[in-house]
């Protein structure tokens, strides 16, 4: 028998699979209403989080800062940024107030309470091509310990404190890139980092500040997995098409989730579709919550007959299947990923 990850692998070497790997993640909301269809155990996951669709051939965990206090809607991590909880992270009190790291102390997010669980979740997914993300540690990070508008400004008016803590945010990403390769090489697939670049209009901050003070880093980390013998996984929401070619040119092999909303990804297959793995690519925005279960037959369908033509990607909706969904839409979306003719 076949393990679903050496479908995956072959994907990633851009051979023809009998079958295209997928992926189904799901909001938490909907495991119960899925479950009556499917049974419930067929959804697996943390605790309070999205869960995984068993007939899945990727699996991904996150590592990332942990709650050092709580009071409801808003708490405190490990950085020292106050957050409150919605449907977007919202910073009510950044880390640093100011542009310096003067007195400040990175932490150490690799602790035993960082991996608990770790172990046993590669002993469910041996057969499972297993991604670990580094959850909101770099670009991410900038703006949750500084604001959204001031790290924009930071860009401009402190440079060097902009390259000061990034590079202290490199340090933090390296140790647990370093950590995850010496004790669980043997054991996951690929490693990489949740950066979101993009709006759905456009890039965030221009490619050239991106290229300035970001992609440094993220090269060096991304030598270092590879280096490591992992696969080179980048999440990236939004319109990220101007990065493409350099993200190809330090060593990503995925990409994910691929926003049909922001990009046109049949122009990025056709572009870059033997040097890029791409990952994702359903429109969870438009086609699942308002469109028809045809609408989804016929969206899964172009995606197996334009992206996954030559191998080099693993099919997934952008985001997980959210509240709001409807349930003959969700259905459709499953098992048209399951049922798919090979």
């Amino acid at each position: 028998m076949v393990w679903p990850k050496e479908v995956v692998y072959q994907s990633l070497r851009f051979e023809q699979p009998e079958i295209c790997p997928y992926y189904i993640w799901v909001d938490d909301d909907m495991v119960e209403p899925l479950s009556k269809v499917y049974g419930a155990e067929s959804f697996f996951g943390a605790e309070g989080g999205s869960k995984s669709f068993k007939g899945s051939y990727t699996i991904m965990r996150e590592i990332s800062a942990l709650s050092v206090s709580d009071s409801g809607d808003l708490y405190t991590d490990e950085f020292g940024t106050e957050i409150r909880r919605g449907s977007a992270l919202h910073v009510e009190r950044p880390a640093l107030a100011e542009p310096s790291l003067k007195g400040y102390e990175f932490p150490d997010l690799t602790s035993a309470v960082h991996f608990e669980g770790f172990d046993s979740w590669l002993r469910s997914n041996l057969e499972r091509f297993k991604i670990v993300q580094v959850g909101m540690l770099f670009w991410e990070r900038t703006w949750l310990m500084r604001g959204m508008e001031n790290i924009m400004m930071d860009f401009h008016l402190n440079p060097r404190f902009v390259a000061e803590l990034l590079e202290g945010l490199e340090g933090v990403c390296t140790v647990m890139i370093d950590r995850l390769l010496r004790d669980y090489g043997d054991q996951i697939d690929a490693i990489g980092l949740d950066e979101d670049y993009g709006s759905e209009k456009s890039l965030l901050i221009s490619p050239g500040t991106w290229r300035e003070f970001i992609k440094p880093g993220l090269a060096r980390m991304y030598e270092r997995i590879r280096a490591g013998g992992k696969a080179v996984y980048l999440h990236s929401c939004g319109h990220v098409r101007p990065l493409i070619p350099e993200l190809v040119d330090i060593g990503v092999n995925i990409l994910q989730p691929l926003q049909p909303e922001a990009n046109d990804i049949f122009e990025i297959k056709r572009e870059f579709g033997k040097d890029l793995c791409l990952m994702g690519g359903i429109s969870t925005q438009q086609t699942l919550p308002f469109g028809s279960v045809q609408d989804v037959k016929s969206e899964v369908e172009a995606c197996l007959r334009h992206m996954a033509v030559g191998g080099g990607y693993v099919m997934a909706p952008a985001k997980p299947i959210m509240p709001g969904v409807p349930l003959e839409n969700a259905r459709a979306l499953i098992d048209a990923f399951v049922n798919q003719k090979s």
